[in-house]
């Protein structure tokens, strides 16, 4: 082989992986799903599909790739925690719907059921019930996530 042909090889190689680099799907799949919460309580509908739609895709995607290839820990590397704890049960769709319950509660208890602080409010006539204040801490929240540049 000649020094053009290594380099070559090696460029293409480098470009390979590139594209094939990228966000891993089960943290856009926690934020889609997390934000997707947050643009509900906040009003905007159209927002929570889309965030919905694309958590969806996204956690789909990992289970079948967590699922087609076992072994590959560089799959599951980059995963939260709380995706990993949810990744058995007898088919892919109920893994995905698990995933999707747990993330959507604690994005929900994120809002009602913690202060200010973001420390939790044990007591549940603490939690937040005025609707007009959840929706103000929703936006708080979607915003502070920058859920609008998830995609």
């Amino acid at each position: 082989m000649t020094c053009r042909t290594i380099i070559a090889v090696g460029v293409l190689g480098l470009i390979s992986a590139m594209a094939n680099a990228g966000p891993n799907s089960a943290r856009i799949a926690w934020s889609a799903f997390s934000c997707a919460v947050f643009a509900e309580l906040s009003g905007n509908p159209t927002e929570q599909k889309r965030l919905f739609e694309l958590g969806y895709a996204s956690t789909q995607r990992f289970v079948a790739n967590v699922a087609s290839s076992p072994e590959d820990e560089s799959i599951r590397k980059d995963a939260p925690i709380g995706i990993l704890m949810l990744m058995g049960g007898p088919s892919q769709e109920f893994i995905v719907g698990r995933i999707y319950e747990s993330v959507t509660e604690q994005a929900f208890d994120e809002v009602v059921k913690t202060d200010s602080a973001g420390m939790p409010v044990h007591e549940p006539s603490e939690w937040l019930m005025d609707d007009e204040l959840k929706k103000s801490r929703a936006e708080h929240l979607y915003g502070q996530r920058n859920c609008e540049l998830i995609k």
